[in-house]
């Protein structure tokens, strides 16, 4: 029923002409040409839609050329709305009147073909229903501006007059008494919606004009008694000035005005005038203050920006984090530093809050600066020959070895230097040095494994500093030592074959000397676990390395290494690494955490942990025979037990690849 909308509101319009009086119309515009226009397009609209009804049902197509009206027709037809007219109202009444017509017809003898309307049984009651509701709300109007009662069904039309308004007599019997039925059901329902607005709307223009009027002249009187009285430094009291209703009445003469109007004007211009008052008062208050925070706020910033930007030089070039608050300033120190105890609160108050808003600035947009200049000259390249060589980092701190023969074609080494602070670190490591990338470019990727890569920091510090390797977010320390104002570490080609080899130094302030370690053959693997954390030595800082390890100690360690995932955060205790190393098989129900562990047994326990099928200890026993001139007890008997330096070495020489 959408596409008739527009149809139908110009019905309505229609039938309020055809049945209220020509003078009431006449008087309802004020440019005559308007007048002819508007006038002429509604009743050709309306005669084009009727004329459309009209042939809806025919079966040929009809061209509303063919059906039009004549000119004389149509001036015959609206004589008492062109009468006492001149030749050009009339000419612009005929061009709008054909223009309507031709819509009108179109709109309704087109919808003929249209798919959307295939059944006309809908179709006629479609129009029922909302020419009922309308023509009953054109009648309310009527009856209201012609000072009835609303009586609708004296209003109603009969059925013979709706017949010959509606050209009903073409319709069948049944199509015929529908329409008639649901037109008058909804008749009712709109002449009472028509009646409704007639009575009712003109007191709410009027009550709705009063109070936007009323509201008007409130806000201006309340501002402006609001500013009086808070200069004359009065409390905050809108009643103090606000005139009586009587004054209102008289000096905005509404006595001259309806009852509605004058009631609107009262609620509205006390409700503006508190309003009004209140907000001005506080404003006014505000701004007074403002002024002085303002400016307190400006020099406030100007300061702070100076003194972020010092901050952050120093803490740039002594390599510290880079954090403005650190600086952070109380007010009662900022009070004495820049003399601001002759200055109001709020100022004062300003300035603090300005300071620290220009420090933040200042020192981030230094520090930022000073950043940028150093990435532009953080990175170096260096070509290595077969024959060896050194590569240095741009600030000469680290120095890369290369011996010869390590690498079967030459190497493109390039050395970064990393921000300060990109990395985390645990609370217990003092960095030493700048984070440094090494990336080695080896078109064969093969290298010669045995061979070792020194890597060399320049280093002032004590024996507890160390050189570190990022491996997975966490720091891990590489078995290195001081000597001779260096940091130094020897570390296989494989070390640098991953996409990032991130290194720094770091000093390690919980780190204990095992005093019974300094000489023992596996110092160097026992040191390297104690301070990634993996194994720790006893109270009396000892770690009796020859000593046979507990299975229950082994597990322990074993875990660590293996980073096996517990049932539960919390510490790990023994029942935890039972419950893992049954579950994964790794050891049975026999198996007596307070016993020592033999050969045999860490075989068949490495076996499973490594997937290493038929995992021999002898070749760990080789290898320290090899390289550290140790005999292991193995070599008596196998079920002798295995000590604690030996399952360190073991493990370190078994996972040190995965670095």
């Amino acid at each position: 029923m959408g596409k008739y909308r527009k149809f139908l509101l110009i019905f309505m319009i229609t039938i309020i002409i055809l049945n209220i009086s020509s003078s009431t119309f006449a008087n309802s515009s004020e440019k005559e040409i308007e007048e002819a226009e508007e006038l002429g397009e509604k009743f050709g609209y309306f005669d084009g839609i009727l004329e459309g009804l009209a042939n809806y049902s025919k079966n040929s197509d009809i061209n509303y050329n063919d059906i039009e009206p004549s000119v004389k027709e149509v001036t015959e037809k609206y004589i008492k709305y062109l009468e006492n007219k001149d030749t050009k109202y009339i000419k612009y009444f005929l061009s709008a009147y054909y223009l309507g017509f031709e819509r009108g017809f179109d709109e309704i003898f087109s919808s003929k073909n249209s798919p959307e309307k295939t059944n006309s049984n809908s179709s006629y009651a479609d129009y029922a229903d909302a020419l009922g509701i309308l023509t009953g709300e054109i009648y309310g109007f009527r009856d209201y501006y012609e000072n009835k009662n609303s009586i609708v069904n004296k209003s109603l039309p009969s059925n013979k007059v709706l017949i010959k308004m509606f050209k009903l007599d073409r319709l069948n019997h049944q199509d015929r008494s529908s329409f008639l039925n649901i037109f008058k059901e909804k008749f009712k329902e709109g002449y009472q919606e028509g009646y409704g607005k007639g009575n009712f709307e003109a007191i709410k223009v009027s009550y709705d004009e009063g109070v936007s009027h009323g509201e008007y002249f409130g806000n201006i009187l309340g501002k402006t008694s609001g500013t009086k009285d808070y200069f004359e430094n009065k409390n905050r009291d809108y009643e103090r000035r606000i005139p009586s209703n009587n004054t209102i009445i008289r000096e905005y003469s509404l006595n001259k005005d309806g009852n509605e109007y004058r009631e609107g004007f009262l609620i509205g211009f006390r409700r503006a005038y508190e309003k009004s008052y209140n907000e001005s008062f506080r404003t006014m208050n505000i701004d007074e203050h403002k002024r002085f925070y303002e400016e307190g706020y400006e020099r406030g910033i100007a300061a702070g920006i100076l003194k972020g930007e010092v901050k952050a030089t120093a803490d740039y070039y002594l390599k510290l984090e880079k954090n403005w608050r650190n600086h952070f300033s109380t007010q009662s120190n900022l009070i004495r530093e820049y003399n601001l105890s002759i200055e109001s609160i709020k100022y004062r108050e300003g300035f603090f809050s300005g300071y620290l808003d220009g420090l933040a600035q200042g020192y981030s947009s230094k520090f930022q600066e000073l950043s940028q200049e150093t990435i532009e000259k953080k990175s170096k390249v260096e070509e290595v020959f077969i024959s060896g060589g050194e590569a240095k980092s741009l600030d000469n701190i680290l120095t890369l070895k290369i011996d010869k023969g390590t690498y079967y074609n030459p190497v493109m080494v390039t050395i970064d230097i990393l921000p300060d602070s990109y990395y985390p670190k645990e609370k217990s490591l003092i960095k030493a040095s700048n984070y440094y990338n090494i990336d080695i470019i080896n078109k064969s990727n093969e290298s010669e494994n045995k061979k070792e890569i020194e890597l060399k920091f320049e280093y002032y510090g004590k024996d507890n500093g160390g050189i570190y390797k990022l491996v997975n977010d966490k720091w891990l320390y590489i078995p290195s030592y001081v000597e001779d104002g260096f940091i130094k570490a020897f570390v296989k080609p494989s070390f640098f074959k991953g996409e990032d080899n991130i290194y720094c130094v770091f000093v390690d302030r919980n780190v204990k000397v095992l005093l019974d370690v300094r000489n023992h053959w596996a110092k160097e693997e026992i040191s390297t676990y104690q301070r990634r954390g993996i194994v720790s030595g006893y109270s009396d800082n000892t770690f009796k390395p020859n000593n046979k390890i507990s299975k229950g100690e082994f597990l322990t360690i074993l875990s660590k290494v293996y980073n096996w995932e517990l049932s539960n955060d919390e510490p790990i205790t023994y029942k935890n690494l039972v419950d893992y190393a049954t579950e994964k098989s790794y050891i049975d129900n026999s198996f007596n955490l307070d016993e020592g562990i033999t050969y045999r047994e860490i075989e068949s326990i490495m076996e499973k942990v490594t997937n290493i099928e038929k995992f021999n200890w002898y070749n760990i026993s080789a290898k320290i025979l090899y390289e550290k001139q140790y005999k292991s007890k193995s070599y008596n008997n196998m079920n002798n037990y295995i000590s604690r330096a030996e399952v360190v070495y073991m493990l370190y020489t078994l996972n040190e690849w995965r670095y």
